[in-house]
């Protein structure tokens, strides 16, 4: 009977064991050796929804029955200093260890490393908004440059000043690289 009492309690103290990442394999297998020295190695267990591929750190292997026999390697803990974003009840983050970090909050909004800068720019409204400012201010320009004077009223001075001011503005507006291809947002449709 004690030796099965002694059996039991090693297998429960053996459910869940912290260890240290030692090696990551190109096939996305990753090395853990537990504080006894037990090296397990295998494909880490995410939630749903979810995968990362940390650099290194701590990660706990959940043993089945309480041996080694089968075994799944959870998500990597964060190692010293790395500190999650600040959560609310609902709110989810994913976040780096170099400060990197993408909060969903539970409201429906989404912070990509904060939020004070303001929302992310819509650039397919913002590229229409522009190419309408664009064209009126060329118009501007071309009635100023094109429009016909009076010369007894000193319109023919004012035009002539003005189409030399307008003609020596050579740099124009180009926002065909206004958007970014490295962050893209959507509506979630």
């Amino acid at each position: 009977m004690t030796a099965s009492i002694r059996e039991m309690g090693a297998r429960v103290r053996n459910l869940f064991q912290a260890g240290e990442m030692r090696r990551r394999y190109d096939n996305g297998r990753v090395q853990v050796q537990t504080r006894n020295d037990m090296v397990v190695e295998g494909p880490e267990s995410f939630p749903y929804g979810f995968a990362a591929k940390a650099k290194g750190g701590r990660a706990m292997v959940l043993c089945r029955d309480g041996d080694a026999t089968g075994f799944e390697i959870l998500p990597l803990l964060p190692g010293e200093g790395v500190t999650p974003p600040r959560l609310e009840d609902g709110d989810a983050a994913l976040y780096t260890e170099s400060g990197g970090r993408v909060v969903c909050r539970d409201g429906g909004t989404v912070e990509l490393n904060g939020a004070d800068a303001g929302g992310v720019v819509k650039a397919g409204e913002l590229r229409d908004e522009l190419g309408k400012m664009t064209a009126r201010i060329d118009a501007i320009i071309n009635a100023l440059r094109d429009s016909p004077t009076a010369p007894q009223d000193g319109g023919a001075t004012y035009k002539a000043a003005i189409a030399a001011a307008l003609s020596a503005v050579t740099d124009v507006e180009n926002f065909a690289d206004i958007e970014s291809g490295e962050v893209m947002h959507g509506t979630g449709g």
